[in-house]
């Protein structure tokens, strides 16, 4: 059997490359025992750190955009250069496509569309009306064209029951989990000058991600006297709104906080997971997530966590977790100095179950014999 993987993205959706990673990773383990072959499909743009962490063995990797001038022209012309670079493959697979086209029928494999998440349905202020009409219009194309559709949770295919009531694809739900290397566990910390008792918030920076919450419990707890240090990952940009890491500027500067927090920027998935190691606990604050890799490698590690009380993430989360509404800061504040007054000791995810179930989720969901 050959199962095409696309692994086409960047950084600027990080959730999503490292979504494909991990998925090549855990059919990589079945390869071992099942006759499958995983391509992955990448470009120019595919960070090579990650093309470096491919395992070797059963792995084919393909670049679309690395083709010879004239065939790049012949398809131009024809309108197919998708559907042609994938049948040469020859797979019986293909996984994840994230819109259709008219040309999709003309694929010689079993394509899987994978519909991540409904955010501009539930937060429509933080979306251009071109960028609403633009999801809604891929979505409904999903929608009424394909066979088969994933989700990542159950809360995304409910969203997606409610709002397509008539659609006759196939709905399946993978949860995605987190591979972490055990070295990586063992690695000093070389980010921030503090070795442990900070929380952690690794988000990017997207309005629906609500680090403000954080940083008003921040300041609610540094005018009670509370020791609390935070830190924060991720990039400082977001094409659909340029004023919000300005906002967050503005308040950490108002507040006078910048001895309690470190803003690392982005960094390497290395130091990240370092970081979420030696952190007290991670803060998973977000208004809306299709599924939160956050809060999957804060379970491989065996971290506490303080999350929204968002539905997905109550589906995510059923251990060593304590909730709070995302619009209340103070409730935010007050799990923190819980944690900070009163250490959780050792904790266990168990997480190798986890692993072993996704495995057998894929096998089911691509009918690897």
């Amino acid at each position: 059997m050959r199962i095409g993987i696309i692994l086409t993205g960047d950084y600027s959706w990080a959730g999503g490359v490292y979504y494909s990673l991990n998925i090549i990773k855990l059919l990589h383990e079945i390869s071992l025992t099942k006759k499958l072959t995983i391509v992955v499909i990448v470009n120019s743009g595919t960070p090579t750190e990650l093309i470096n962490e491919l395992p070797k063995k059963n792995i084919e990797l393909t670049y679309l955009d690395k083709k010879s001038f004239f065939y790049k022209l012949y398809h131009k012309i024809k309108g197919d250069r998708f559907v042609a670079d994938i049948n040469t493959l020859k797979l019986d697979v293909l996984y994840p496509l994230i819109s259709y086209d008219t040309l999709h029928p003309k694929l010689n494999c079993k394509p899987f569309y994978w519909m991540y998440d409904f955010q501009h349905k539930f937060l429509p202020d933080l979306f251009s009306s071109g960028e609403i009409k633009s999801r809604d219009q891929v979505f409904e194309d999903i929608a009424v064209n394909v066979r088969d559709i994933v989700f990542s949770s159950y809360d995304s295919m409910t969203h997606f029951e409610k709002f397509f009531p008539t659609s006759k694809a196939n709905k399946h739900v993978y949860n995605f989990i987190s591979l972490i290397k055990n070295e990586d566990k063992g690695v000093t910390n070389k980010i921030v000058n503090i070795s442990t008792g900070y929380f952690i918030v690794c988000n990017q920076f997207w309005p629906h991600k609500n680090h403000m919450a954080v940083l008003k419990a921040l300041d609610a707890l540094i005018n009670e006297k509370k020791k609390v240090h935070i830190v924060f990952t991720g990039r400082y940009t977001d094409e659909r709104n340029n004023k919000y890491v300005s906002e967050l500027k503005e308040f950490i500067a108002e507040k006078k906080l910048e001895n309690y927090i470190t803003l690392t920027g982005f960094i390497s998935r290395e130091d990240q997971i370092n970081l979420i190691k030696n952190a007290k606990a991670v803060i998973q604050p977000s208004f809306f997530e299709g599924w939160s890799t956050v809060v999957e490698d804060a379970k491989a590690l065996n971290k506490f966590l303080i999350v929204s009380d968002i539905s997905v993430n109550k589906e995510q989360l059923k251990d060593h977790v304590l909730f709070f509404n995302p619009k209340d800061h103070l409730q935010l504040a007050a799990h923190i100095n819980r944690l900070v007054e009163k250490d959780q000791g050792n904790i266990t995810f168990n997480y190798e179950k986890n692993i072993e179930k996704s495995k057998e989720d894929l096998v089911k969901l691509f009918n690897i014999k």
